[in-house]
């Protein structure tokens, strides 16, 4: 199987309706191609060609940023000095934060294990009641429920439960979702 590959970027064409480029095949083919359609081949040409017509050489490595170049302005010694304890103070500061940051997650572990021993979090003024259904009317959430205290049962808000009995709403709706039932298991 014999496959082409791009080998020369012959010419760029900027037209109105977009870039397309001209390019020499392997097997000595040439065509034009739209700068949407290029693949990776192509574009590595596009990239030495545009370095080429910037007059940099595609070949040569990239200077590195701490290599000093011809056109920067030599520091007198006094600016480095200054820069220099600049630095040191910088570095000392900042060896100073993690320690206090290493210190306070010490502490934060410390407490967090000795409250996961006995509640995973603080807990939840919820009445004792029991979600028998729920619809949807209009945009309102309303809950069917028979709250302990009363034997009768009424359709409340959503608003209504968060503040009343958020538990039982959460374990009726987790009935829900987990075994796609009615939440038949949220009797308190």
């Amino acid at each position: 199987m014999n496959i082409k590959h791009p080998i020369e970027l012959i010419k760029k064409k900027v037209n109105s309706d977009g870039i397309t480029y001209k390019f020499r095949w392997s097997n000595n083919s040439v065509s034009i191609e739209p700068m949407t359609q290029l693949t990776q081949e192509m574009l590595v040409l596009v990239n030495d060609f545009e370095l080429r017509n910037l007059g940099f050489d595609p070949q040569e490595p990239k200077p590195q940023k701490h290599i000093k170049q011809d056109s920067q302005v030599v520091r007198q010694p006094e600016e480095q000095k200054r820069e220099r304890r600049q630095s040191e103070k910088r570095d000392k500061s900042l060896d100073k934060a993690p320690e206090k940051q290493k210190q306070a997650k010490d502490t934060d572990s410390v407490q967090t294990n000795n409250t996961i021993g006995n509640t995973a979090h603080k807990p939840r003024k919820s009445k004792a009641c029991q979600v028998k259904s729920v619809k949807h009317d209009c945009g309102r959430i309303e809950f069917f429920v028979c709250f302990d205290e009363s034997t009768e049962s009424k359709w409340v808000s959503l608003e209504e439960m968060k503040e009343k009995a958020p538990l039982a709403v959460c374990e009726f709706l987790l009935g829900k979702v987990k075994y796609g039932g009615g939440g038949a298991s949220n009797k308190k």
